[in-house]
């Protein structure tokens, strides 16, 4: 039985691993900040913001965008009782590119970062989870 509920706690804590936050800094440019939870690890948090990023560029009408600013983070959380956990953060930059200039041959494609089915994934909106 304790077996189950530490399996069920490992599962709920990565259901719901992720928050993320839109900062808008410009008419074209918007800052990515997400917060994950240890078992999402560094390459979670980025992964996340950045799938993020590329809903938000379509959300707002947009393709092509490019990373302007990059920054990691880590912390950690917790008391000496329960034990410490090390978090994650991951902050990007973002500015979008008219699809007719001449720097969107470099930007990449919001669309193609979200894959096939992006449409879905706007919907649905910016990851909760890391995987």
């Amino acid at each position: 039985m304790k077996l189950l509920g530490i399996t069920l706690a490992s599962l709920l804590s990565l259901a719901a691993c992720a928050t993320t936050d839109i900062q808008p800094m410009s008419k074209d440019t918007f800052k990515v900040q997400t917060h994950a939870a240890p078992a999402c690890g560094p390459t979670g948090a980025r992964n996340v913001a950045f799938k993020t990023a590329a809903i938000e560029v379509i959300r707002k009408g947009g393709d092509k965008f490019v990373i302007i600013g990059d920054h990691s983070d880590m912390g950690m959380q917790g008391d000496f009782f329960s034990g410490f956990d090390t978090n994650y953060a991951q902050g990007i930059v973002v500015k979008m590119i008219p699809a007719k200039s001449a720097e969107a041959r470099n930007a990449l494609s919001a669309r193609e970062v979200l894959g096939a089915d992006w449409q879905e994934i706007v919907a649905k909106g910016a990851p909760q989870t890391c995987g």
